[in-house]
């Protein structure tokens, strides 16, 4: 499959694993990611852990002998970058670079990897950057749901929860050293190259940095749970409460349904499904509710757990609004389960998915992320095979079944974010 693509994947002399797309759909221009670890996999899923400081402080800390400042004057003028993320089954360093900066680029994230440098002063101005930071997501629903939606649909998993001034108090250089100098010795490494190189070029620059790392700690087995969770049922909505205009609300409502690579052509073809219930719960709203805010459905599959996924529908709208909102989404989630759509309303959501398909496969930003992980499971290769059709072809009886399948008002569990005074609304 990959040959069709020039897309080849080598084994550097230490065992460290490279996919390499060198093309010039985007002239001078090489995305490079580096993934690393089990990313929040490596964390429990039943007590707090430093996790959410990695982000604030862990490429600040510096490499080597070289602190933030250092590392900003010796990559000025030059296009070398350093972006930090956890992923959910994975760390990864990622930056946009050109051919003239690729070795030193590469350099950079090894070197992290090898000689991290834990200064203090990072840490602590994450710690007051939190306390700080906290106040300010409690003053509007929109904030509300930045803060609390992850964190509220994996069931209160602390992995997700936007540190407070609580969980900022734990953080200690010590505690973040502890927590983050493990992780960065552990497990395979994937270094993806995708754009504007020469492959040899890049080979000898891989085996001169990557190459040169020694052997990876194994990943650990985390004690306790790892894996995400929808949360059980509700009949009454869980109630949080905003700070900001009382005449503004949010609310969500969401139905189970799975997680992992087996079931990725199934959570394609809900994708379809979730375009169909967005259209008609955009119509519904706007006519029955003046609402003016665009509601939103979304589709969470998580490719890297086996369970945890959602169809979710938000809406922020007046709270008067917010049981005439659970009401349209009630009924056209029934409605999708009793009856099939028809064939108009089935094309006017596949088309546009077709037409997003195919712009965005010619740009290497679809690619690397479709194949990042390739060299631990092979699976994320045969699964583009159908990444066309899966999005786009179907029938009005497999989105029925999908929906039968789904969207049972029995296993639906909602929140919503209201005013301060403002009275609960009761039962959805």
């Amino acid at each position: 499959d990959l040959q069709l693509l020039d897309i080849e994947m080598i084994e550097l002399s230490n065992g460290v694993k490279a996919i390499l797309y060198p093309n010039d759909a985007e002239v001078s221009k090489i995305m490079v990611k580096v993934r690393f670890g089990n990313g929040y996999q490596a964390f429990p899923a039943d007590k707090p852990s430093l996790v959410w400081a990695g982000q604030s402080a862990l490429v600040a800390s510096g490499i080597g002998e070289i602190g933030q400042e250092g590392l900003d004057r010796l990559t000025n003028g030059r296009r070398i970058g350093f972006g930090f993320d956890v992923e959910n089954d994975a760390f990864s360093f990622s930056a946009d670079t050109r051919r003239a900066d690729l070795e030193d680029q590469l350099k950079l994230f090894a070197t992290k990897l090898a000689a991290p440098r834990w200064d203090a002063n990072p840490v602590r101005r994450a710690k007051a950057g939190t306390e700080l930071a906290y106040r300010s997501f409690s003053m509007s629903p929109q904030t509300v749901l930045e803060r609390d939606l992850n964190y509220l649909t994996r069931d209160r998993d602390p992995r997700w929860k936007v540190p407070g001034p609580e969980e900022a108090a734990q953080l200690t250089p010590e505690a973040f050293r502890a927590t983050w100098e493990p992780l960065l010795q552990q497990g395979p490494i994937e270094v993806l190259l995708f754009g504007d190189f020469d492959r040899a070029e890049a080979i000898a620059a891989l085996e001169k940095t990557f190459g040169a790392l020694p052997p990876r700690q194994p990943v650990p087995v985390v004690a306790g749970p790892s894996t995400v969770r929808f949360p059980a049922p509700n009949s009454e909505p869980v109630v949080v409460r905003h700070e900001g205009a009382p005449d503004q609300a949010a609310a969500f409502i969401g139905w189970p349904t799975g997680g992992g690579l087996e079931g990725v052509q199934e959570s394609r073809q809900l994708e379809i499904l979730t375009a169909i219930f967005n259209s008609r719960l955009f119509d519904q709203l706007r006519a029955q509710a003046g609402a003016s805010y665009a509601p939103q459905v979304v589709n969470n599959w998580p490719i890297a757990f086996d369970q945890g996924g959602y169809i979710g529908v938000i809406g922020q709208l007046a709270p008067e609004n917010v049981a005439k909102f659970f009401e349209i989404a009630n009924t056209i989630a029934a409605d999708l389960a009793a009856k099939p759509v028809d064939a108009d309303e089935l094309a006017r959501a596949t088309e546009p998915l077709r037409q997003l398909v195919s712009r965005a496969s010619t740009g290497n930003n679809f690619w690397l992320n479709q194949l990042q992980g390739a060299t631990r499971d092979p699976r994320r290769i045969s699964a583009l095979r159908t990444i066309l059709p899966d999005y786009t072809v179907t029938t009005p009886e497999k989105m029925q079944a999908l929906a039968a399948k789904y969207l049972l008002r029995d296993k639906a569990w909602s929140f919503v974010v209201l005013p301060e005074e403002a009275p609960a609304p009761s039962g959805r």
